[in-house]
């Protein structure tokens, strides 16, 4: 049981790295960062910050 807690708990931490993540990512391309530079400095492939730029926009609409 005490691993399933931190199992959770990792989850958990997981979720909300990746969700600051994608907030800071749609603030660098509502200020007018690209797409290259907004890969570099959140150190991902291009095409996964594209990515997330379209599923952001899509739940916006």
């Amino acid at each position: 049981m005490c691993n399933l807690s931190q199992k959770i708990k990792e989850i958990g931490i997981e979720t909300g790295i990746e969700m600051g993540k994608r907030e800071m990512i749609m603030k660098m391309y509502n200020k007018g960062y690209t797409a290259a530079q907004i890969a570099d400095v959140a150190e991902m492939d291009e095409e996964q910050i594209k990515d997330i730029i379209k599923n952001s926009e899509l739940l916006t609409v």
